[in-house]
């Protein structure tokens, strides 16, 4: 198995331009027509064997899923294939400037994330899974690495990566299509279970998430507010959490405003700056 490099052309029409961060090693690139044109990412799923061509078709139906709700969150996938140097199904889809969750919360002042900015992320994430699950579709294997943040004209933009593929994968390629080494600890017990993916996984998952970005509060003022709200969304029996991810949204909204947005502490060399 060969690993592409800068320069490399995939899919006959896609020239790598440099690796891209993603939650696994050599899995993500940007991307630019060979004839020109907007780069794209292209993300690659290491498989052990070719797909049949159905397998292919049933592969691109799937990942299209977001396309088809026609939300904002989800970026369209412009194109699919298999590429036999690598051993490895890909997509290619719109590029979005941003970075993935765990960055940008790992690059966060030391007093946390601004309520305005978490709540608007929280209620961006539930209506797109909302949206999936009123559709049929269970995300089934979200992570904080497949959700990219970037600032906009109306605030901050989520975009939720990988719709449909772990559907996909337990459907048309459990035996074949490797599943992903990172985030297992946001996968609901439930997961484990071979029947179809039930929308209280993507609860569970959801509950971790928004945990992470309360947990950046490191000042202490919103200790004991929201950690009763985190403990029913990620309960290990699926009847004991919030019944979906809406009912999880609607109970987080009164925590959120319940918790103290105070201002940041001056810098520790605030004191030395003024006397300058």
């Amino acid at each position: 198995m060969s690993a592409l490099t800068t320069g490399d052309v995939i899919g006959g029409k896609w020239r790598i331009i440099r690796l891209a961060l993603g939650d696994e090693p050599g899995s993500e690139f940007r991307v630019e027509p060979t004839g020109g044109g907007a780069a794209r990412r292209l993300t690659l799923w290491r498989a052990l064997r070719a797909p049949a061509p159905i397998e292919l078709e049933r592969f691109a139906q799937a990942v299209r899923t977001g396309d088809r709700l026609g939300m904002p969150t989800f970026p369209p996938v412009e194109d699919v294939g298999f590429d036999t140097a690598r051993e490895a199904l890909w997509l290619v889809r719109e590029w979005r400037n941003g970075e993935s969750l765990p960055s940008a919360l790992g690059g966060l002042h030391p007093v946390g994330l601004d309520l305005p900015i978490l709540q608007s992320l929280a209620e961006q994430l539930a209506g797109a899974l909302a949206a999936a699950h009123a559709a049929g579709v269970v995300h089934g294997r979200l992570r904080p690495s497949r959700l990219f943040v970037a600032p906009s004209p109306r605030g901050m933009r989520l975009s939720l990566l990988d719709l449909g593929l772990e559907s996909f994968r337990r459907e048309s390629g459990h035996d074949w299509l490797k599943p992903p080494q990172m985030g297992a600890d946001y996968v609901a017990p439930e997961s484990g279970h071979p029947s179809a993916l039930p929308a209280s996984a993507d609860v569970f998952s959801f509950g971790l998430i928004v945990r992470d970005m309360l947990a950046t509060r490191r000042d202490g003022a919103w200790k004991g507010r929201w950690e009763p709200w985190v403990e029913r969304a990620t309960e290990a029996a699926p009847g004991s959490r919030f019944g979906c991810v809406i009912e999880a949204l609607r109970a987080l909204r009164p925590v959120l405003k319940s918790l103290p947005d105070l201002p940041p502490p001056p810098p520790p060399n605030y004191e030395r700056e003024l006397d300058k």
